[in-house]
């Protein structure tokens, strides 16, 4: 499966942990998720693009 266009769009300190605002390319989507990278970060969001159907899963390609 390729992966889906996503960028980091900011990088904010928490609390002591790390989130991510990451943004699906080419839409006004983006996903606030909590990790320790921003490869972290744009990995989580993708798994949570492809829950909500907004990117095909490998099975339907």
């Amino acid at each position: 499966m390729s992966k889906p266009a996503l960028e980091v769009v900011e990088e904010v300190l928490v609390e002591g942990g790390r989130r991510y605002r990451i943004r699906l390319v080419n839409t006004n989507i983006t996903f606030n998720v909590s990790a320790s990278s921003p490869e972290e970060a744009v990995e989580k969001a993708a798994e949570l693009a492809l829950k909500l159907g907004l990117i095909p899963s490998q099975k339907t390609q």
